[in-house]
């Protein structure tokens, strides 16, 4: 009875507070479980105002007099890992991916892109966020990322290389099949944002992204004779730097991102087209 009391005793405040003090309101809970034993507390809540797929659990193990503490929670989606104090600290270290669509724009003739076929990937380990204020609902935040943009046609047109650093338009043997031609860009990618907390997970990011184009390629596939062919060049001519304008719009699911690049992604080339994006940003 003793080792029952001294749980519910650590495991009561569970529901207003999670570890380092840090509050957690749960509106309008669909069933809440309390689970004892002789050395183990724990507390499950299923389900909340709006969110019927959310879960929280907080599970106290004792041994002797001494106890451990676990707390999950399936909608903590962006742990965050903080210099120096927690509570007081004024910068946070986050990491981020994206995955979203590119449409190309401003397009040249002879050049078509559907929609759904290119795509980019973008990945940043290290995300600094400065705190602007103590309610840490408005921050600046720099980031280092990598990223990947492809720009893909499946029509009866190609890229080729027609020189050094030069992309051209070309066809297919005749008799192929084309399965895409497509130019890949590879960045590192700096964004400095400005972002803004309205609360409950909603709230939005501006700023521009500098990318460091260090890497294109050109490659093509299609089949022909009863076989696939695939064709490869590197050294294409991308513009080596240029700047996003990126925005990013916060909502308790998933956020998303947009960014749209205002220079061709060629830099010396009658093919003119240019980069606009956007999908999810986990």
């Amino acid at each position: 009875m003793k080792k029952i009391c001294i749980l519910l005793m650590f495991a009561m405040p569970t529901l207003l507070h999670a570890a380092d003090n840090d509050t957690v309101i749960i509106n309008k809970p669909k069933s809440v479980t309390v689970i004892t034993g002789d050395s183990i507390q724990e507390i499950l809540v299923k389900g909340r105002e709006g969110d019927e797929g959310f879960t929280y659990r907080d599970r106290i193990k004792l041994k002797g007099n001494d106890y451990s503490r676990e707390t999950f929670s399936n909608r903590d989606l962006k742990p965050k890992l903080s210099l120096g104090n927690k509570k007081n600290s004024k910068v946070d270290v986050t990491g981020h991916f994206a995955f979203g669509m590119v449409l190309p724009t401003n397009v040249s003739s002879g050049m078509d892109f559907p929609g759904g076929k290119s795509w980019e990937i973008y990945f940043s380990p290290l995300d600094f966020e400065f705190y602007l204020n103590k309610s840490k609902r408005d921050y600046i935040s720099f980031g280092i990322g990598f990223d990947w943009r492809n720009y893909r046609m499946t029509d009866k047109t190609r890229f080729v290389k027609i020189g050094d650093d030069q992309v051209g338009l070309g066809t297919y043997p005749e008799g192929a099949d084309p399965k895409f031609s497509r130019v890949k860009v590879f960045s590192l990618s700096f964004p400095l944002l400005f972002q803004h907390e309205f609360g409950k997970d909603w709230g939005f990011g501006l700023g521009p992204v500098l990318n460091w184009n260090t890497y294109g390629s050109l490659k093509t596939k299609y089949k022909m004779d009863g076989g696939e062919h695939k064709f490869t060049d590197k050294h294409i001519g991308q513009r080596k730097i240029t700047v996003d304008f990126m925005a990013l719009f916060k909502n308790p699911l998933f956020d998303i991102y947009l960014k749209y690049c205002p220079t061709d992604v060629l830099k010396d080339s009658d093919l003119k087209f240019r980069s606009l994006s956007f999908g999810f940003y986990l």
